[in-house]
């Protein structure tokens, strides 16, 4: 299993999920607090396992309700993915791969590790 890791700064929360092999899946907007990080992680544990995929970077690209897994493309062409646990915003992001197909596994592993436990809780 991978590991949820908590990270602070200044009073401000974010966490990477790691997979087991221990590369960084997501990394999480930043939170105001402790508790509105670990309450997204909880969204993403819930979400991710069959969240949808839609691909802006598709000619026949159709929005989908959340969960979902909304794929871009950056102006250099490499894809990231960005993650809507529900119909509000984007909670977390992928880092950028050249080959889209690098992306899609990346979002098959958040999807087998988003139940991972928390493995660092700052105090």
């Amino acid at each position: 299993m991978g590991q949820y890791i908590l990270n602070e700064n200044e009073g401000r929360y974010l966490f990477n999920l790691c997979a087991s092999n221990g590369h960084i899946v997501a990394t999480s907007m930043v939170f105001p607090s402790k508790d509105d990080c670990l309450e997204g992680v909880e969204r993403i544990r819930k979400a991710a396992k069959d969240a949808a995929v839609e691909d802006t970077t598709s000619l026949d690209w159709q929005p989908m309700p959340a969960p979902k897994y909304r794929i871009f493309q950056t102006l250099s062409g490499n894809y990231f993915f960005r993650f809507y646990p529900d119909g509000g915003n984007d909670i977390a992001q992928s880092h950028s791969y050249p080959h889209k197909d690098s992306l899609l596994r990346r979002i098959e592993r958040m999807r087998s590790e988003a139940d991972s436990s928390l493995a660092y809780d700052v105090d």
